[in-house]
């Protein structure tokens, strides 16, 4: 309802720029321009998909040093963009879902103060980097005024999440192949993660991430509390990470439970739980240990964002486009994240 608001209150028709994701040939030299380019770059989507946008950031940046570059994301999201060196404003946007109050007035009314924000920074090209971008977003972005819109035409090429989202930035000179994703840390955050976790005997631990959005994604409980057992028995530490609250919670559910069932399942063993309160101190934590085993989902990337190796568990159909991005991961997959057995990954922890 809220995007044929807007649909019907934009009046002028945008100019949209179709292409195909793809990695192409190394970046040219900077080219600076009589007139700073003003790019709106938005990403609502879940927090991998985030991360794996980071890299469209970077490349308009090095393209355009002079480049007036802004962000529109979701409010659970934003954080992770804080101290982004390649970006100038970043604009947030509160899913229906997330709302605490949820009623249709304050909605509107939370839009269009994010269209006015918009306006204000006189953007003229929007890049839409979600591969189905929705029309509450397109209408937005008319109804502020930017009039080159970029969209995802897709392609029936299997490509990695981040080569997709990078191939769009052809249609403003700039080729591939896209920078690793890199998230800036707060110096004294990672200091502290690594001083908590040494002050518990926990350098150079394993870190277990146990949650997943999607059943599917899900390694069983039995599987990390064996995974645990074999390691402490070759002298490992274990630190638990999980997604913070409880399953009930509408917004964001959790795995408080599921995180306090294995800690008393090892309650005898070298694991530690790591409580976090949000995606800043998940990443400081993450950063961290010396290695992440954990299944497909915004933590993978996060981990492998901070420069911390990967064991990924994956469904077979997830590898190609969600696996950790860069060198020196791993990625373990199945028909069903289940499937995949605790000798598995074992054999790859300690090769």
């Amino acid at each position: 309802m809220i995007a044929s608001v807007f649909r019907k209150c934009a009046h002028e028709r945008p100019r949209f720029r179709y292409t195909i994701g793809m990695s192409l040939p190394p970046d040219p030299a900077p080219r600076p321009t009589r007139e700073a380019p003003r790019i709106l770059v938005v990403r609502r989507d879940n927090i991998g998909d985030l991360v794996c946008t980071l890299p469209v950031f970077e490349g308009i940046r090095r393209r355009y040093p002079n480049a007036h570059i802004g962000a529109l994301v979701n409010s659970y999201n934003a954080p992770l963009l804080d101290g982004n060196p390649h970006i100038d404003r970043v604009h947030v946007y509160t899913k229906s879902k997330h709302r605490p109050d949820g009623g249709m007035r304050a909605l509107v009314r939370d839009r269009l103060g994010l269209v006015a924000g918009l306006r204000k920074e006189r953007y003229r090209t929007v890049l839409h980097a979600g591969s189905r971008p929705r029309s509450e977003m397109r209408a937005l972005t008319r109804l502020a005024g930017i009039s080159e819109q970029i969209l995802d035409q897709g392609t029936n090429r299997p490509l990695h999440e981040v080569e997709r989202v990078y191939g769009l930035l052809r249609t403003l000179d700039i080729p591939g192949p896209a920078p690793a994703p890199h998230l800036v840390l707060a110096p004294q955050a990672v200091t502290d993660a690594r001083e908590t976790l040494a002050a518990h005997g926990y350098e150079q631990a394993i870190g277990l991430h146990i949650s997943a959005r999607e059943d599917e994604n899900r390694w069983p409980l039995g599987h990390f509390a064996a995974l645990i057992r074999e390691g402490a028995g070759r002298g490992h530490r274990f630190v638990v990470f999980w997604s913070p609250g409880e399953a009930s919670r509408a917004e964001h559910p959790g795995d408080d439970a599921r995180a306090r069932e294995l800690l008393d399942r090892c309650r005898d063993l070298p694991a530690l739980g790591y409580p976090t309160r949000d995606l800043l101190s998940l990443a400081a934590g993450l950063s961290a240990v010396r290695v992440l085993v954990g299944s497909d989902g915004g933590h993978v990337h996060i981990a492998a964002a901070v420069g911390t190796p990967v064991v990924g568990l994956y469904c077979n159909h997830k590898v190609i486009q969600w696996r950790p991005w860069g060198a020196g991961h791993v990625v373990l997959h199945g028909k069903r994240v289940d499937a995949i057995p605790v000798d598995a990954v074992l054999e790859r922890l300690w090769r």
